[in-house]
């Protein structure tokens, strides 16, 4: 596919769209990467709209000359999906940060897509009720987190960011504006375009604004950390834990070597000792009896798994902040003891996360390269990270190639996907049509010809788009 250059003709034409103050040209350092900073990829133009009708025009412009365009929040995205790898332009959406309407009576929020999670969180507090999607990047845009429909910690009680959106508006390639912002539970009119576009990863329109399902914000919440001789018996706790009937919130393993990478990066201890693979399991609920009740089935349920310590805290403990600020932190910690990190996010069935691990020492022991990890166990996530330490970067990409075809071979054999929550972008488009078959990747193509015909939005990214039966479009770089 062959994009036209942004011409001095096109930067005068977008100049009357976006203000000066709003207007990059040429671009900073800022735009050419994400938050891992393998690929880099500058835009030659980067806009900060602040309305629909900016977006709008800017896209219309775009898809008439076309042009590339991809769109971008606080770029804490892991898989490239919000690098111009057409160069192109940028639409930098923080800007479009503000709350539009807090409606307690629908049980709604409604802000723009620039907006983060941290934001939102403060917005809400004193309220009686609550955003419960928790990813671990509180400063990552809402906008960022539909795109790749993210999970985080609280997803195997409450479900990923879909389940909590109720509508949305959006900019279509041609600048077409949509209203999916619906404050309804229930919708059975038509095709559900709202899902469709949530966990597209900005292929398939610009998300500008998300009417956010609340609920009732939990009396009481406890977090329980346990520790267990190894990894392996913390992890076959975890079905035991759902057979016995109960609900937690939040399930996160982790391993004694990562707890060591954060002790090194925070220069602080962690509270619990006394073991090489640790839970940490929350219950929330309004009955603050019934928590305490589950909690101590949690118990016995770890003592069948010879459990070595456990530490119950409330919400409030300043202990409890400290456990879930470094779970927060486990990536960065990671990160900062190596030269360079890829990722792989598998998410499996709970009963195969010993089945992936014991994959993940496999390799790491035949590639002989480090292969931290951690994750929601609760929901099957597993986010395995790739150090590259002393290797040279063909020898590291090398390697990375035959860790992730090893990893998306055991999670496809367990009835996995190839990512839970960090999407696939541009850095694992390679490998998805292998994963899914060449038939999937028709029917996805078709789905984004019919929103993109041009395929101007976020070209090269997630799959290969076949334009024909006969070969994909492929984009040159």
């Amino acid at each position: 596919m062959n994009y036209s250059k942004v011409t001095e003709a096109d930067i005068t034409e977008l100049r009357k769209i976006i203000p000066e103050d709003r207007f990059f040209c040429p671009t900073t350092k800022h735009y050419d990467h994400d938050q891992f900073n393998g690929k880099k990829s500058a835009p030659d133009v980067a806009v900060q709209p602040i309305s629909n009708d900016e977006v709008s025009a800017v896209m219309k412009y775009a898809n008439e000359h076309h042009i590339p365009v991809a769109v971008r929040g606080n770029a804490t995205g892991l898989m490239g999906a919000n690098i111009s790898v057409e160069h192109g332009i940028a639409i930098d959406m923080i800007k479009m940060n503000k709350v539009l309407e807090y409606d307690p009576g629908s049980l709604t929020l409604t802000v723009q897509a620039g907006l983060r999670i941290r934001d939102i969180e403060e917005y809400l507090q004193g309220e009686p009720f609550v955003y419960v999607p928790s990813p671990a990047m509180k400063w990552a845009a809402i906008g960022g987190n539909l795109s790749t429909n993210a999970g985080g910690m609280k997803a195997v009680k409450y479900g990923t960011t879909r389940e909590h959106v109720r509508g949305l508006t959006a900019i279509l390639a041609d600048g077409t504006q949509i209203n999916c912002s619906h404050k309804t539970v229930k919708n059975s009119s038509g095709y559900d375009i709202k899902d469709l576009i949530i966990g597209s990863e900005g292929t398939l329109a610009v998300v500008t604004e998300v009417v956010l399902r609340l609920i009732p914000r939990p009396r009481y919440e406890k977090t329980i950390l346990l520790s267990f001789p190894d990894i392996q018996r913390a992890i076959q706790a975890v079905p035991k834990v759902f057979a016995a009937g109960l609900t937690p919130t939040s399930v996160e393993y982790f391993s004694q070597e990562v707890v060591e990478k954060w002790e090194e990066y925070a220069d602080q201890e962690f509270p619990v000792k006394n073991g090489s693979g640790y839970l940490m399991v929350s219950f929330d609920g309004n009955d603050d009896k019934m928590v305490d009740g589950e909690l101590a089935d949690l118990v016995n349920v770890a003592k069948e798994n010879e459990v070595t310590n456990t530490l119950i805290m409330k919400t409030e403990d300043p202990v409890a902040q400290e456990v879930w600020d470094a779970r927060s932190q486990f990536e960065t910690a990671v990160q900062e003891t190596t030269t360079a990190m890829d990722e792989a996010d598998v998410v499996v069935p709970i009963n195969k996360i010993p089945l992936v691990l014991k994959e993940v020492a496999v390799v790491s022991e035949k590639e002989q390269i480090r292969l931290p990890n951690f994750g929601h166990a609760g929901d099957g996530n597993l986010h395995i990270y790739i150090c590259q330490d002393d290797y040279s970067d063909a020898e590291f990409g090398e390697k990375t190639d035959r860790v992730l075809k090893a990893l998306y071979k055991v999670a496809k054999e367990s009835d996995g996907e190839m990512s839970g929550e960090h999407g696939i972008g541009y850095a694992r488009k390679d490998y998805f049509e292998d994963f899914y078959g060449t038939d999937y990747v028709k029917l996805m193509s078709r789905v984004k010809l019919a929103f993109d015909p041009n395929l101007i939005l976020n070209p090269n990214k997630i799959f290969p788009v076949y334009t024909s039966d006969e070969a994909p479009e492929l984009v040159e770089e």
